[in-house]
């Protein structure tokens, strides 16, 4: 059901992800002007503070500008998509208490639109441009980057495997919710929040045992890094800092994948469940 979304509201969602697009582009190269601007001002040339204040500024205006315009196409797209669905469940003959919980469960799609493809465009950008730049600065540095992907694309592949049951076993909850908070009844309204806590529990705790794993290499990531600014003869102070930089932003795209894995999941759970 997304990607009839997508082709409706086509025109409107390119230039809210152009908007953030153009605002990460900017954000990732902060560090590297940041880093330049340390080198020039320790070599007496102030004019490379000017640049750094560009970006900045150019920066500042584009994720203004995207989330103002964010607002506004989510909101309309939500109005749009959920009123159409619930009509065509009473169409349907779909009962009231499960329409509404479905209702509930369709925000889950304009959340998928405004923050997770967004934050996938954020990781891909992010871990691009750490893995350029980094090569450029350090080739070693860089390479140790990449053989990071190949430990994280396990982890990642075994948290979609897992998490896949258990969003289903917590939207069979949301799903019935309005049902069985209309039952008037102490103890099942008790069982059912019980229910509800013991499977975000178990997403959550799942998410986290995937980015601890995921943080014993990278451990070893700032080991390797510390051991070749250490070993470079005549390095700059913005040099090192960008190196760091960077391996921060790689690091912060990968931490933020096992969130994107689990809400995929959850998504296509409850593309199953509109379809039947």
């Amino acid at each position: 059901m997304i990607v009839p979304l997508l082709r409706e509201y086509r025109y409107p969602l390119a230039v809210a992800y152009g908007l953030s697009v153009a605002g990460y582009l900017a954000a990732q190269i902060y560090p590297l002007v940041t880093g330049l601007a340390i080198n020039g001002v320790l070599q007496k040339n102030y004019s490379a503070i000017l640049w750094l204040c560009l970006c900045h500024f150019i920066m500042v205006a584009l994720e203004v500008s995207a989330k103002m315009m964010d607002t506004r196409v989510f909101t309309r797209i939500h109005t749009r998509f959920a009123s159409d669905t619930v009509n065509e469940a009473h169409h349907r003959g779909t009962p009231p208490a499960l329409i509404a919980g479905r209702a509930t469960l369709l925000r889950e799609y304009i959340t998928f639109l405004e923050r997770d493809i967004p934050a996938m465009l954020l990781s891909a950008i992010s871990l691009g441009v750490a893995i350029v730049t980094l090569f450029w600065l350090d080739p070693v540095v860089g390479a140790a980057c990449l053989m990071l992907l190949i430990p994280a694309t396990a982890i990642n592949g075994r948290l979609a495997r897992q998490s896949q049951p258990l969003n289903a076993g917590l939207n069979d909850r949301l799903e019935r919710e309005v049902g069985l908070l209309q039952a008037h009844s102490p103890a099942r309204i008790r069982r059912h929040f019980r229910a509800l806590a013991m499977w975000r529990v178990k997403l959550s705790d799942l998410e986290a045992k995937s980015y601890g794993l995921l943080e014993l290499f990278v451990i070893g990531l700032f080991g390797v890094a510390l051991w070749r600014v250490a070993r470079i003869d005549g390095i700059e102070a913005g040099t090192i800092y960008a190196i760091f930089a960077y391996i921060w932003r790689f690091v912060t795209s990968m931490d933020q994948v096992p969130q994107i894995v689990q809400q995929i999941a959850k998504l296509a759970d409850i593309n199953r469940r509109l379809k039947s």
